[in-house]
């Protein structure tokens, strides 16, 4: 189940399951069953979705990205991966996201580094989105 939460939790959050150095950019959090955590940033046009989860419950991905892809699939979604952690792209193609693209992103410290993407259009996820 999907529960929203405070910044201050969320970034907690981020940083306790996998994003060690998480800065808030504005995101909204939400949980999913106490063992996920997503933040969703509204950009120009899409929002870019971050996960980390508790890694002991690393096979509930599927059933977390669902749920909220149940919720905000009819909004463009960009994944922002870390470099670091190329097997999240097989997550996210099955969560219907595709385009894997590697860009050069500016951090919340100003510098410049590689970065994922991947792309979902609103609606695609194998039928299951209206």
């Amino acid at each position: 189940m999907l529960i929203k939460v405070n910044a201050l939790t969320g970034q907690g959050l981020m940083r306790l399951w996998g994003v060690e150095s998480w800065v808030d950019p504005g995101a909204e959090y939400v949980t999913w069953n106490d063992c996920c955590v997503f933040a969703m940033v509204v950009q120009d046009g899409f929002v870019d979705v971050h996960i980390a989860m508790d890694k002991r419950h690393r096979h509930k991905c599927r059933d977390a990205g669902a749920e909220l892809l149940d919720e905000i699939c009819h909004l463009k979604l960009r994944l922002v991966i870390l470099p670091d952690r190329p097997f999240v792209c097989n997550f996210a193609s099955r969560m219907g996201f595709s385009n894997k693209t590697t860009e050069i992103l500016t951090t919340s410290d100003g510098s410049q580094a590689p970065f994922i993407i991947m792309w979902r259009e609103p609606g695609e996820y194998y039928g299951r989105c209206n």
